[in-house]
């Protein structure tokens, strides 16, 4: 373990350093989109997170490396986790440098690795954020340098390291990255519709979706705005317990203390349990998932994003099917079960390309599908994700909750609708006697995660 950093005692020589780090417990950080940081620490604490707190747009934590590891490679809500390696008051760029300085970066990674700094201001009376995080720069390369008398490259697109950190009026930390790229990027998608949703959000979407008394008790699923599919692959790798980082890299395995053996480990349990879990679907049906769009290409991308995905045996098995249809077309395939949509809106109604304004295409589609959803889908639950807040306006249909969740900077809805045929009256505007909390704006050390990466 790295004698710099504040946690922990000197445990000594390098070498001891990359065994010490393996075993000590760690302050942690891992951020999320905003809606799902009480998710996250449930997530986490399964995981062997201690100390959990959620922050507005993610967690703190204490886990060991090897923990926190595992956490970046299985979490289906995080963005990035980071380990905290020094922390300290902080009341100008020099006292910054100083504390970036304390660490012995060359214990972390070699020479040869290219890195990247991100800063997150969160208050802090700043000369200017650019020249601070060219402060954080220095503190590392000046690490090496009076180390080996060489300094190791920058490298802004793809950074083998990725060290961030964040200041606020009275105090800085500094963390190192053990994702690399967000980790809402999967590594199965061979290309995206228009404006899709981030993997790890819809994950979120599909587990509050999956806690409620109806998801609870359905096993027939239905997308009829599937796009590239992103919401259906997030829901069968739950389903079918698919690691989120099976199919990608990780800044952790360049760091000194990651070991080919440890990767190896995390890859056999990974492959065992999606072995197992696909097996059970296939062999021992039971969940029924139908997806479906107007778009004929993106049918075909989401086929193509299912199969990198490994879930081309459900397609063959017919557990999984697509196909190309309208909305407001689509027929219930069963008596019960689960609509688990995010209908189109602001850039993805642009995308359908109608003759009429945006908002009139809008309305006209969202009134039509509420009296189809009113007129065919009796005995079903609807859970729509909008980033229209009056989305029931439009719909003609009451939620019975709607949990406030943000994608990246909209502010959305999971509005969770019952269907029952003939209780609904038009209402008029203002009457809507549902109360719902506040998503706060806040302090996000990898600020990152509530914009495209």
């Amino acid at each position: 373990m790295p004698s710099s950093n504040p946690n922990h005692s000197n445990p000594g020589k390098a070498g001891q350093q990359h065994n010490s780090t393996k075993q000590s417990v760690f302050k942690c950080f891992a951020s999320c989109p905003r809606g799902l940081e009480e998710i996250l620490v449930a997530e986490l604490e399964t995981m062997g997170a201690q100390k959990t707190r959620a922050v507005t747009g993610g967690c703190t934590f204490e886990a060991s490396w090897r923990q926190a590891t595992r956490m970046t490679y299985w979490t289906r809500f995080a963005g990035r986790i980071g380990l905290e390696l020094a922390r300290g008051e902080c009341s100008s760029e020099d006292q910054f440098y100083n504390i970036a300085k304390s660490v012995d970066w060359y214990n972390w990674f070699k020479l040869s690795n290219t890195f990247r700094v991100d800063l997150n201001n969160l208050g802090a009376d700043l000369q200017s954020v650019r020249f601070t995080q060219l402060r954080l720069k220095d503190a590392v390369c000046d690490s090496f340098l009076e180390r080996f008398d060489e300094r190791p490259n920058v490298s802004v697109e793809a950074p083998d390291v990725r060290i961030f950190a964040a200041i606020t009026p009275t105090e800085a930390m500094v963390y190192i990255d053990l994702a690399g790229e967000n980790l809402f990027k999967r590594g199965w998608r061979e290309e995206a519709g228009v404006a899709p949703l981030k993997e790890n959000l819809a994950a979120g979407l599909w587990h509050i979706a999956r806690q409620s008394e109806a998801g609870k008790n359905a096993n027939v699923f239905l997308d009829p705005f599937c796009g590239s599919g992103t919401l259906v692959i997030e829901s069968l790798s739950q389903l079918c317990d698919r690691a989120p980082g099976l199919e990608r890299p990780f800044a952790f395995e360049n760091l000194k203390p990651f070991t080919p053996e440890w990767g190896r480990d995390l890859q056999e349990d990974a492959n065992k349990r999606f072995n197992a879990g696909l097996d059970k679907a296939i062999k021992s049906p039971w969940f029924q998932w139908y997806a479906s769009d107007i778009t004929e290409v993106l049918i075909s991308i989401a086929k193509e994003n299912l199969a990198q995905a490994g879930f081309e045996e459900l397609l063959d098995a017919g557990i999984v099917q697509f196909a190309q249809r309208d909305a407001l077309t689509v027929e219930p395939p069963a008596e019960t079960g689960i609509v688990f949509s995010n209908p189109p809106y602001g850039e993805r109604v642009r995308a359908k390309g109608a003759d009429v304004p945006e908002d009139e295409a809008y309305e006209r589609l969202f009134k039509a599908y509420g009296d189809h959803l009113k007129m065919n889908f009796s005995g079903w639950t609807a859970f729509l994700f909008s980033g229209d807040l009056e989305i029931k306006k439009t719909l003609g249909l009451s939620p019975k909750r709607k949990r406030p969740l943000f994608n990246g900077p909209i502010e959305c809805r999971l509005f969770e609708i019952p269907l029952t045929r003939g209780v609904y009256r038009p209402r008029a505007a203002g009457t809507d006697g549902n109360t719902e909390g506040n998503a706060e704006a806040g302090s996000n050390p990898a600020q990152d995660d509530q914009a495209e990466d």
